[in-house]
């Protein structure tokens, strides 16, 4: 893929989301193509002369999607209140000695919430501690959180994805997931988890060469939380019974669980891929 191809790739998969870009940010999340921020420029200067692209200030979008601007300027509004209650969330969870991190994923972690979304929550836990550390933070959280089927979720928790420390490779490997890596932001860590869980996804470059991730806030470790496994299980047989008639395109394994009511992931994957194709035609 040529240095132009790929930064109309990349405003085009940002463009599903009401996104434009500043040159930085594209050199940034560049699709499958190392650049600078010079040779970056340079193309956009061609798709704008080809009329490709436009450009507002030092935000670029595809053409005749200038709206998206104010749409981005009005989410990090949003953004910054909603980070504000994920902060106070990760407090709470803080009490959890099996916790090892806390992130924001989503549109949250990009500073582009809607007025009404909830927050979404990424949480790594201890080994042979997932189900445990779940049910402590759904009660933790129980005032806070996401319930299935409310109608009104804004600025509420969202418990959407749980991991082990020992499982930390997320499986299904594309660019939508490899941007929910990239675009995941670290609130409160212990032990350097953060950088583990990089490690242990060091595909995303595959897909988004250019990016570098960003610090992780720590604090002091508290005495480690030993959890039998006969406590375990039966946290994992309570929550599953509990489950049971409400799961769809919920993902359980023994390590990892995602949460997440729609597969969002497909029909981003085929919007951009149409998008793609139009633009390069």
């Amino acid at each position: 893929m040529t240095i132009r191809n790929a930064v109309l790739a990349t405003l085009a998969y940002h463009d599903i989301f009401d996104y434009p870009l500043k040159a930085e940010e594209i050199r940034q999340y560049l699709v499958g193509k190392e650049a600078d921020v010079k040779k970056v420029e340079k193309a956009l200067k061609v798709l704008i002369k080809d009329k490709k692209i436009s450009q507002t200030k030092n935000s670029f979008f595809l053409k005749r999607r200038s709206k998206i601007i104010n749409f981005r300027q009005s989410r990090e509004r949003f953004s910054k209140a909603k980070l504000k209650r994920a902060k106070l969330y990760t407090r709470l969870l803080m009490a959890i000695p099996t916790i090892k991190l806390v992130a924001i994923s989503g549109a949250l972690a990009m500073e582009n919430s809607h007025k009404k979304d909830d927050i979404d929550l990424v949480i790594i836990t201890s080994k042979n501690s997932l189900w445990t550390t779940r049910l402590m933070a759904n009660i933790l959280l129980q005032p806070f959180r996401r319930k299935a089927g409310e109608p009104h979720t804004k600025d509420k928790a969202c418990l959407n994805l749980f991991l082990e420390e020992s499982s930390l490779k997320i499986p299904t490997q594309n660019l939508y997931t490899a941007h929910e890596v990239m675009q995941m932001r670290p609130l409160w860590q212990r032990r350097n988890t953060y950088r583990h869980f990089l490690k242990a996804n060091r595909w995303v470059k595959n897909y988004l060469p250019n990016w570098e991730p960003q610090r992780a806030d720590s604090t002091f470790s508290y005495p480690q939380l030993g959890i039998t496994s006969l406590f375990e299980k039966l946290a994992k047989n309570l929550q599953l019974f509990y489950m049971k008639k409400k799961i769809t395109t919920e993902k359980i394994g023994e390590h990892q669980l995602f949460f997440h009511p729609k597969d969002t992931q497909s029909w981003v994957l085929k919007i951009y891929v149409r998008k793609l194709q139009k633009l390069l035609n």
